[in-house]
């Protein structure tokens, strides 16, 4: 049964009558993004439903009660779907929509994958009652938070996804407490089905940190530049079935100088952990994750401090892959050959410190002929940076390593070596 408010109709087979009667009852429809705004298309007049009545019940109540359909962050996430444990098979019904009523500035430091924002606060308001707590005490605060969403609340209904009455919804705020239970109660009026992140988005930081306590077999893919580790670890997981962390995809860098071309931003380092976490936590301990080898940084982005730990201990296996110099050069020309020469030539530029203002002026020279030297290019930085810091950087990595020698850079095949060699090593199966 759902809380309904006076003067609402609580038989709930006569509510969607109503609603019918009415035109209003539409399935969900709406465009879920993780890191831009969605396109939301509102309840409509599902939300006229809900009337100031239901407001005022909504309003008392998130003042005089907690709201007491209140999940712990595992049963949350695996009602959202996002917590589906690799090979578990379930699938099956669509995830609930999930809400995020913290501040703007909140959700774009940090949030959990595929929330939507809907800011019960702006950040100024945001700013305004939390001046007011520290300085005047709860009450106050509550009174002025409460009068700011009493201006706003028929466009905080209008700003929801399209959904149809009894629909799920998930909604958190940072501690789990007014905010989502205020919207809690708001939703609740229409009915719909409507459940809180206990602990809020705290609880979740705090699980994705813990994570990297979690144990796994880890075998992290080494290989000089151009070798194709991505595109092997890519065919290892979507043509072979295993399971891989794929750091740079979640960073939106390849971790090079050219790293960040043909990428969107990146995320924050907070969102980027939040990612990994999530996905750390879905794989099986029962056979290996597979990771890139990568400095503390992809970019910006930072490598959680628990896992990095993990891939530069003793105990971790790394494989070693050996690609024939011409079939790096091929593989890096055609990465990033397509990208405009002043572009490469900008990002060559930063290298002076390391390379000296001569020879990357060669470099830049080379990128300016007609048509691009890309060939030698990547020859030379391969010879003059990229092998030399790798041999550096190989010195001081623990673990046992072994080394896979690859006849050419066809990705699937060096996958099906690395699988090979993860299994010999590991004894058990480099799959699900």
């Amino acid at each position: 049964s759902l809380p309904c408010g006076p003067g609402l109709i609580v038989e709930k087979r006569s509510m969607q009558r109503l609603i019918v009667a009415a035109g209003f009852f539409s399935r969900l429809s709406t465009c879920r993004g993780v890191s831009q705004a969605p396109f939301l298309s509102g309840l409509g007049e599902l939300g006229g439903v809900i009337g100031r009545s239901g407001f005022e019940v909504a309003k008392r109540a998130a003042v005089d009660q907690r709201w007491e359909h209140s999940l712990p962050v595992e049963t949350y996430l695996e009602a959202a779907g996002l917590l589906n444990r690799q090979g578990s098979g379930s699938e099956s019904s669509p995830s609930p929509v999930l809400l995020d009523v913290r501040a703007p500035c909140e959700y774009a430091k940090g949030h959990i994958p595929g929330a939507i924002s809907l800011p019960l606060f702006s950040d100024a308001e945001r700013a305004e009652v939390g001046t007011l707590y520290k300085r005047e005490g709860h009450d106050v605060a509550v009174k002025r938070g409460l009068k700011l969403v009493d201006r706003k609340w028929p466009s905080l209904l209008e700003a929801v996804p399209q959904l149809s009455e009894g629909d799920d919804v998930l909604v958190y705020c940072f501690r789990g407490g007014m905010r989502s239970g205020g919207m809690a109660w708001l939703l609740s009026q229409a009915p719909l089905r409507v459940r809180t992140l206990a602990g809020g988005y705290k609880s979740y930081r705090n699980w994705a940190l813990r994570q990297w306590e979690e144990d796994r077999p880890l075998v992290v893919l080494g290989g000089k530049t151009g070798s194709g580790k991505t595109d092997v670890l890519l065919a290892m997981r979507d043509e072979l079935g295993a399971q891989v962390l794929d750091l740079e995809g979640e960073a939106n860098h390849r971790g090079s100088i050219f790293g960040s071309l043909g990428r969107p931003p990146q995320p924050t380092n907070e969102h980027y952990e939040n990612h990994l976490a999530l996905q750390w936590a879905k794989f099986s301990a029962d056979c290996p994750v597979f990771i890139e080898d990568e400095s503390h940084a992809v970019g910006s982005c930072g490598v959680p401090p628990g896992l990095w730990g993990r891939m530069r201990s003793a105990e971790v296996t790394s494989i070693l892959m050996e690609v024939p110099h011409a079939a790096r050069i091929d593989r890096l020309v055609g990465e990033y050959g397509v990208y405009p020469p002043e572009r490469l030539a900008a990002c060559v530029e930063g290298l002076k410190k390391r390379l000296g203002g001569e020879r990357v002026g060669e470099l830049v020279e080379a990128l300016e002929r007609s048509p691009p030297a890309l060939e030698l290019v990547a020859d030379q930085l391969l010879e003059h940076y990229y092998d030399g810091m790798y041999t550096h950087q190989a010195k001081s990595r623990g673990g046992h390593k072994t080394t896979v020698t690859c006849d050419s850079g066809d990705a699937l095949m060096n996958a099906q070596l690395v699988l090979e060699r993860s299994a010999e090593l590991l004894g058990m199966p480099s799959t699900p």
